[in-house]
């Protein structure tokens, strides 16, 4: 089942939904498990937390930057730079954490 949420983690990079699915696993199975597989949930759950809290902040740079340029007549259109630096940030960390995990399940490890 771990090694199904991290493939449905990566899948949700293309087809939306997928991610909430692999949280829904993950809540539902890390009370039932037991180590290395209980760190591994505990881990998904935070990459999930974490790309939820990335999103929010993407999303909200992206409306502040719609905004600046607005007021600045087109101006600010450099502000966009910013989410897209940030999401990128995401993707990036997100993809790192889930290897990392997929190489400590595949050493039958936990991971912190």
């Amino acid at each position: 089942m771990v090694n199904i949420v991290y493939i449905l983690y990566l899948i949700g990079f293309f087809i939306p939904g997928t991610s909430a699915l692999g949280i829904i696993l993950a809540y539902i199975n890390r009370n039932d498990s037991r180590e290395p597989y209980t760190s591994h949930f505990q881990f998904q759950i935070s990459i999930f937390l974490t790309g939820l809290i990335y999103s929010v902040a993407g999303l909200l740079l992206y409306l502040f930057s719609i905004a600046i340029t607005a007021i600045s007549g087109g101006i600010g259109a450099v502000f966009f730079v910013f989410p897209l630096l940030l999401m990128l940030w995401w993707a990036g960390w997100t993809i790192y954490s889930i290897i990392r995990g997929l190489r400590a399940l595949g050493r039958n490890e936990p991971i912190y």
